[in-house]
């Protein structure tokens, strides 16, 4: 208003006085000279009644066409004022918004707690400075579902870790980024003296290098079902090149021209058939070799072998990453007498660990926690949560007498430009916040997790429509080679539905169907939720038989 060079006038039930009302504006830089306030302490009368307008009015001697009045409540500052003649704007953006609402409303947690959570979100969502719509529905997501539930998990993580004795963490890429940065923030003003690191890893730096042999676990992870699968991305899981092994490919009829294709289910079952040839076995395994020293060197120099009990902390979901570290370094005689434990947000496969090794887990545990087993469905927005501003790790090199993470890229440009900064700085205002108003005290595991369950229920299965937009089209990769990318909620078209009711196959394996479905036209989001109501059978009487498979 300010800026319109329109006259601000200030008028509250409030019993307050407006001097101290001022000061509040000043400290905010927004109370100017010119400006006036009424204040219904001072005038004796209220907004309710209509009582402090007509003063307002008067004193000033203007016609309520000449005022246009903004406030929060429905009854006082837009019925009232509306009888009076007075245009009147409702302006609801501060009150408590659907999450909110659910967090205060919860009766499990104690009122003291879910209301200081509620207002922590409620403050954080109305520190925005952003002006573009997009970037507004990640800062309020990222200050109601987003910070709440990592703060938990991390919260949880070094909890656990001071009971169990584990003197240092390390938050393995690229996981770990945001999750770290909150560790410090409840270590430096809750008074943890655990040791917070970052371990740059992925499934190509650290399963490749733990290769000893090519057996049914090796395979498994180098012929990973995504929904892209080609011969390219399978060499490159394994740092092959396909012209080191043509005259063998060629021979099972994996010719040059196809290296590049999405295999169908009959070529990747003939190319795992290829793979457990001797010649390739070999080469890969003497491949692994050469990466597997300068890997170890790498986690040395990040500690790694000190005689330090520590954990890994990780999203999930299986343990298998956790498993290739722990065979390193048994490979280098390093590993923990005690084992190697991991702390993990969820987890819907256990691989069988390795040893001594324990694997933790804060929110769902397949079979365990049946009633939140609804995050495996979804974890592809889960990693939107944690995601990183940096590449993926493909391996370790020696630069300049130091071990250097080598990275897809310096930037994660698409996760960038859709709004990472912008989810990150929420999350870190939030945990800087409720680190100041909540005393550790006042938290428990049981209380943010049972809200953290309402959070992500809620937004995971009944997102709004413009959460479901600007959330659902972050770009996002299955393969780890990164090969080709998809919409977390793609737009699902007539073909892509009927796929999907007739042989139940969506448009990649992690989709967000319940975001898909509102970003879908009508008549395909008429059809998707007719999914599971008998509509296959209909649709199968009515349509002649198509392939859409081959299509």
């Amino acid at each position: 208003m300010h800026q319109a060079n329109k006259k601000v006038i200030y008028i509250s039930d409030m019993y307050y006085s407006s001097d101290i009302i001022k000061y509040f504006l000043k400290q905010k830089y927004i109370w100017k000279s010119e400006d006036i306030i009424y204040v219904s302490s001072e005038e004796r009368v209220n907004k309710a009644s209509g009582n402090l307008f007509k003063e307002c009015l008067d004193q000033l001697s203007l016609k309520p066409s000449q005022i246009c009045h903004i406030g929060d409540n429905l009854h006082s500052d837009v019925k009232i004022p509306n009888k009076l003649g007075i245009k009147a704007q409702a302006f609801t953006y501060t009150h408590l918004n659907r999450y909110e609402q659910k967090i205060s409303n919860n009766t499990e947690p104690p009122l003291k707690f879910r209301s200081l959570l509620a207002g922590t979100c409620r403050l954080t969502r109305l520190q925005s400075q952003e002006k573009i719509f997009h970037n507004q529905i990640i800062w309020d997501t990222a200050s109601n579902v987003i910070a709440p539930v990592l703060f938990g998990f991390v919260y949880w993580c070094l909890s656990q870790a001071q009971k169990k004795g584990i003197q240092r963490l390390y938050f393995v890429a690229r996981d770990g980024q945001i999750l770290l940065k909150i560790a410090h923030i409840i270590c430096k003003n809750w008074g943890y003296t655990i040791d917070c690191r970052y371990l740059y890893g992925s499934r190509q730096a650290w399963h490749f290098p733990a290769i000893q042999e090519i057996g049914q676990f090796e395979l498994d992870w180098i012929f990973d079902p995504t929904e892209f699968l080609s011969v390219y991305s399978v060499c490159e899981r394994v740092n092959v090149n396909p012209e080191e092994i043509e005259n063998i490919l060629e021979h099972y009829n994996f010719e040059r021209s196809i290296w590049n294709k999405n295999l169908t289910e009959e070529q990747r079952y003939f190319l795992k058939k290829v793979f457990e040839n001797e010649q390739i076995k070999n080469l890969i395994l003497n491949k692994a070799l050469q990466f597997r020293q300068i890997t170890l060197n790498y986690f040395e120099q990040e500690g790694v072998f000190d005689d330090i009990p520590f954990a890994i902390i990780d999203i999930g979901w299986n343990g298998r990453l956790q498993k290739s570290l722990s065979q390193l370094l048994s490979v280098a005689n390093r590993y923990p007498l005690d084992g190697i434990n991991g702390f993990y947000f969820s987890l819907s496969k256990r691989i069988k660990p390795f040893s001594k090794d324990n694997l933790f887990v804060y929110f769902a545990d397949t079979n365990l926690n049946p009633e939140r087993n609804f995050v495996f469905l979804y974890k592809g927005v889960l990693e939107l949560f944690v995601n990183a501003d940096h590449g993926s790790t493909i391996r370790f090199e020696k630069i300049q007498e130091k071990y250097i993470p080598i990275l897809r890229g310096n930037k994660n440009e698409k996760a960038i430009q859709w709004g990472l900064y912008i989810l990150q700085k929420a999350v870190i205002f939030f945990a800087e916040q409720l680190v100041r108003i909540l005393e550790e005290n006042q938290i428990k595991e049981e209380y943010i997790l049972n809200i953290s369950n309402l959070l992500l229920k809620e937004f995971l299965l009944s997102p709004s429509y413009w959460e479901a937009s600007v959330f659902g089209s972050f770009q996002i990769t299955e393969d780890q080679t990164e090969n080709i990318f998809y919409e977390l909620a793609p737009k699902y078209n007539l073909f892509n539905t009927l796929r999907l009711i007739l042989y139940n196959k969506h448009i990649h394996h992690n989709v967000w169907f319940p975001a898909s479905k509102i970003r879908s036209s009508i008549i395909c989001t008429i059809l998707l939720n007719q999914i599971g109501k008998g509509i296959k059978t209909k649709i199968k009487q009515k349509l002649k038989p198509i392939n859409f498979m081959k299509k």
